[in-house]
């Protein structure tokens, strides 16, 4: 009841304001720095999102929150980072594109599943949300098993260098507890972390900028060493096949966030978070999971939004068609 009493409020703000929507429409897309904003977002909103309620609201009513995150307001529903893609107009200062359009971002979608999954070999779920939306830190394996806690910018922060040069003594010590919840649920983790000015930093890779990852095959990670030189960038580490022993660490909570991410895409599927995706033939065919896995993925973005079966499907067709196009050229596959 509420869905409709939505709905019918926002078709009688398009009709009371028709030429709000009109003008809307006919603006030519830009990005807005200080609202971080492209200017047609909303138009682009109506079209290609869902529910069509709480879009319409948004757009005539400036309803906003909670309902428009920024990746919307970008025309960015999968919230893809800078890799200059085909209708890339702007980033926000995270990277974030600003697409012209929302059908540009949905390809940019399409384009960059066909790389992980064909060309860096993360067939998936798992392996490709922990490079799509990686976590904020890491536990690497070192010398003699000791574990060493990687943690972005913590040793670079003014309060830790204080506490660091406060410390008396020599070395570095990471000393963490963990308390279970109750049902074997994740509990709490204490950490106490001494820091010296030359604590050596790691770097905690991010999602596709410029797609930095380089096309390999599989292969078994292998440990982490701490090193006090800068570390060359790497791409993030896929999901091993075998079980890893169970460490404490900060990022238990993330961690769960990304199998709640893999286990949105694989609803509907019947199959697990570790198991093939089948998204893409050999030949760089989209098969049909890919729609599944492109709307649930726009709908864990988002939140209460998400992109419109007609705009992911449109989106397929496109990058099947430009397929056939190549084929019948004699080009090759575009990856």
């Amino acid at each position: 009841m509420l869905i409709e009493t939505l709905l019918a409020l926002g078709l009688a703000g398009h009709a009371l304001l028709p030429d709000v929507a009109d003008l809307v429409a006919s603006k030519q897309a830009r990005y807005e720095p200080e609202s971080r904003e492209i200017t047609n977002w909303r138009s682009e909103a109506i079209d290609a999102l869902e529910p069509k309620a709480a879009v319409t609201l948004a757009a005539f009513f400036k309803a906003e929150r909670p309902f428009v995150t920024r990746c919307v307001k970008l025309n960015n529903y999968w919230c893809i980072k800078s890799a200059r893609w085909n209708g890339e107009l702007a980033t926000d200062g995270e990277g974030h594109v600003g697409f012209v359009s929302a059908d540009h971002g949905a390809d940019a979608a399409a384009l960059l599943l066909k790389r992980y999954y064909l060309d860096y070999n993360r067939k998936s779920a798992l392996d490709i949300v922990r490079r799509w939306a990686p976590a904020e830190c890491n536990v690497a394996t070192g010398i003699g098993g000791m574990a060493v806690l990687a943690i972005r910018g913590i040793g670079g922060t003014v309060r830790a260098q204080y506490l660091a040069s406060r410390r008396k003594g020599k070395g570095n010590v990471v000393r963490y507890t963990a308390k279970s919840g109750p049902g074997g649920k994740p509990g709490r983790v204490s950490l106490s972390i001494s820091l010296t000015p030359k604590t050596p930093q790691y770097r905690v890779p991010s999602i596709a900028v410029g797609m930095g990852e380089k096309p390999k095959p599989a292969t078994r990670p292998q440990p982490l060493l701490a090193q006090k030189t800068k570390p060359k960038r790497e791409p993030a580490t896929t999901a091993s096949a075998t079980q890893k022993p169970m460490v404490a660490s900060t990022c238990a909570p993330d961690e769960q966030r990304l199998r709640n991410y893999a286990s949105r895409m694989v609803q509907g599927l019947g199959i697990g978070l570790s198991d093939d995706l089948k998204l893409y033939a050999e030949d760089g065919k989209p098969l049909p999971n890919l729609t599944q896995v492109m709307l649930a993925m726009s709908s864990f973005e988002l939140g209460t939004l998400r992109a419109s079966p007609d705009l992911v499907q449109a989106a397929i067709e496109r990058a099947t068609a430009k397929l056939e196009a190549n084929v019948r050229a004699g080009q090759p596959q575009e990856r």
